[in-house]
């Protein structure tokens, strides 16, 4: 018997609802490239698109170092990350014995040096001075990837460095360096990064070229996403309709970790807390469904960032003209291209026609202009980046609207945020 959080597992590895997508080879693609020599290993993919997850599977708990980029201030810290893991510091001892004479005043003589710690042994007297023997032992400080590979150069240890694209450029430059020395001296690295910023690495050190084995993750296809929801099911014994689990695999926009949680909420949403006892056919309402979307995007909220967006950027002068949409509600034109990406089918890539035919639709009468809409969307990348520095949230660029952060998309249509944003009272603007 298992309970419901043991079987849907959103930030945990799976243990009953894992698919390796057998078809890709992408286990053995990324042992081939951890068996590779003098090879740094990166592992791109779309955010949480399974990368720490297949990491998990092929390196073992006790074998794998790891690493986050994300707070990362200067080179030396991501390495310290490491020798914390090992429980060891960035320091060596060596010890050294010399005899000298000491004199009845106390003072030592002899070639024994300045040492740190000093252990002395009178062995006899002659006259004035007795002849002792000094222990030396002097502490020497080793650069931390120096003592990184000291410690795990040529072994099956393997150094994961999670969110490479969030360390600031400059710093890549130091690291990339470093990179190259420690795969030189034996060490296995491998960086995550998503898709766009995955020649960080070789930007920040041209001299990784042809030292780099690539591992590509992308988006889950919804035959695969559904595998999760099926296995779930049968641990946990219970019969959901294959129209459930297809709606759920479309709201997942190809991320494992969404559907992951879409099947934990439904089923916390419908009490089911543990394997039945015995099989039960479950049915869903449309209420139950819509509540577990929303209860779902709970977990990634992007309030500020939508009210940024449907607000636009601070003008003077000419309100914006205002239009009537299908919800019964009054917005510019920044609303209207935040109600037209939420709409059916969910997709996360836009052309300019694309948007401009979701507009028309949501519209009642009067729509934006092509100029407008355009103009909006360069202000809204703009301002998804003041409101998101760390995490690109859209892209638009040659025409093309591209949704970076799925997890942002499924905010907007499963939270009820755009519908509070907005009264259904707003006057119509003058137009």
């Amino acid at each position: 018997m298992a309970t419901v959080h043991e079987v849907f597992t959103p930030n945990d590895v799976p243990t009953y609802t894992y698919v390796d997508r057998s078809t890709l080879k992408l286990e053995q693609k990324l042992r081939d490239a951890l068996q590779m020599s003098n090879m740094l290993v990166s592992l791109s993919g779309p955010s949480k698109s399974g990368k720490t997850v297949l990491v998990k599977k092929v390196i073992t708990d006790d074998q794998i170092i790891p690493l986050s980029g994300a707070a990362i201030k200067k080179a030396e810290q991501l390495w310290e990350q490491a020798l914390q893991w090992m429980g060891t510091s960035a320091s060596v001892s060596r010890a050294s014995a010399t005899t000298g004479n000491i004199n009845l005043d106390g003072k030592i003589s002899g070639s024994a040096g300045i040492p740190l710690i000093a252990k002395a042994t009178v062995e006899g007297s002659l006259g004035g001075s007795a002849s002792r023997q000094v222990t030396i032992t002097e502490t020497e400080r080793m650069s931390v990837f120096q003592q990184i590979i000291h410690e795990i150069g040529s072994s099956d240890f393997v150094i994961f460095v999670d969110d490479f694209h969030y360390i600031d450029r400059g710093i890549q430059v130091e690291l990339g360096k470093q990179i190259k020395a420690l795969v030189e001296s034996k060490v296995k690295i491998c960086l995550a990064s998503v898709p766009h910023r995955v020649d960080d690495a070789v930007r920040s050190n041209p001299e990784l070229s042809g030292r780099v084995a690539g591992v590509k993750l992308e988006y889950w296809n919804n035959d695969d996403l559904r595998v999760i929801a099926l296995r779930g099911c049968k641990t946990l014994n219970i019969d959901l309709a294959n129209n459930v689990i297809e709606r759920l695999a479309k709201e997942s926009f190809g991320i494992p970790q969404l559907m992951q949680s879409l099947c934990l909420n439904l089923c916390l949403e419908l009490g089911i807390r543990e394997t039945a006892v015995e099989q039960k056919r479950i049915e869903v309402s449309d209420s139950e469904f819509a509540q577990t979307l929303e209860r779902t995007s709970d977990f990634t909220d992007y309030s500020s960032v939508v009210q940024g967006l449907h607000s636009g950027p601070k003008e003077r002068g000419t309100e914006r003209k205002q239009f009537k949409l299908i919800d019964d509600t009054v917005g510019d034109v920044y609303r209207c291209v935040l109600t037209a990406i939420r709409q059916d089918p969910p997709s996360l890539s836009f052309t300019y026609d694309d948007i401009m035919v979701r507009i028309r639709k949501i519209c009642v009468g009067e729509s934006p202009v092509g100029s407008s809409v355009a103009n909006a969307l360069t202000q809204m990348q703009t301002l998804s980046t003041s409101l998101s520095p760390n995490v690109p949230l859209i892209d638009w660029n040659e025409n093309v609207l591209g949704v970076v952060e799925p997890y942002f998309l499924f905010f907007l249509r499963a939270s009820r945020k755009l519908e509070r944003v907005a009264p259904v009272t707003s006057p119509l603007a003058t137009q």
